[in-house]
């Protein structure tokens, strides 16, 4: 039977009792942290934005350490902004110093218009390496667009359980940075590469367990356009699906974003 139990860095418990909610959860050999801004110890943020990302990320460490791994052992990220264009150079610059090569972690990064004050948020899912079961391998299909480049992985697979986690689907293609100007036409090209991925991992829509999609401004229209392709690739498997509106996604001209997470047959 799968066992679960709560993790908290070293003198930061009472920050999250008193919000009700756990630093990290450790279900089997996967470590499941909440997204980490950067608060110092009294919670306040810090007021300046390349110091908040780095706090971030060593809040993040203190309880990928306590949950018994590291940065290493990052299977998913996503990262939350609230204004990518003008924070990426900054994010990128310290992320690079974090996962400064590969095999790189899958990664979703959005938009957001609210962050109780801060201005960038980062959530992972962690394998615990500690464990002879625990086993992560990277993949960037040569059939899914150029993600390797930027430093990222489109595919993480973990072990036990054989869940394999994507990065957020965008409406990129192999060797263009073309994008339709349309919801409903990147989706398609989003829902493509998904497909693409289920195809390198001998998976099926029936092997589907979660999907989220992000629109840019989302109306219902939209997000019926952005749903409708998703509809044909899982038909009646019928997998779990959360939609979800944002301010921004990895580029202005990006609409739509799909994340995907499959277990392995």
């Amino acid at each position: 039977m799968a066992q679960r139990d709560a993790v908290f860095p070293a003198d930061r418990q009472a920050i999250y009792e008193k919000h009700g909610y756990s630093a990290a959860v450790r279900s089997d050999d996967l470590l499941f942290v909440s997204g980490q801004v950067g608060s110092r110890p009294d919670g306040s943020p810090e007021p300046e934005f390349e110091a908040q990302v780095r706090r971030a990320f060593a809040n993040l460490q203190a309880t990928l350490l306590a949950g018994g791994c590291g940065f290493d052992d990052v299977v998913d990220v996503m990262t939350f902004h609230t204004d990518p264009e003008k924070q990426l150079r900054t994010i990128m610059a310290v992320k690079g110093e974090v996962f400064g090569k590969a095999p790189y972690p899958s990664w979703t990064a959005l938009g957001v218009n609210w962050l109780s004050g801060f201005d960038f948020e980062i959530k992972v899912t962690a394998r615990i390496p500690s464990r002879p079961s625990a086993l992560v391998s990277r993949r960037n299909p040569a059939s899914m667009w150029d993600m390797a480049s930027l430093g990222f992985s489109h595919i993480s697979v973990t072990e036990p359980g054989r869940l394999a986690f994507l990065s957020g689907q965008i409406a990129m293609t192999p060797g263009s940075q073309e994008v339709p100007g349309d919801v409903a036409g990147q989706a398609k090209l989003a829902t493509a590469s998904l497909a693409a991925a289920l195809k390198e991992l001998e998976a099926a829509a029936q092997d589907i367990v979660m999907l989220r999609v992000y629109v840019v401004d989302a109306t219902s229209e939209t997000f019926g356009q952005a749903v409708a392709p998703l509809r044909e690739l899982f038909g009646d498997a019928m997998p779990s699906i959360t939609t979800i509106g944002v301010q921004a996604l990895y580029r202005p001209d990006i609409k739509v974003e799909i994340e995907m997470v499959v277990r392995l047959p």
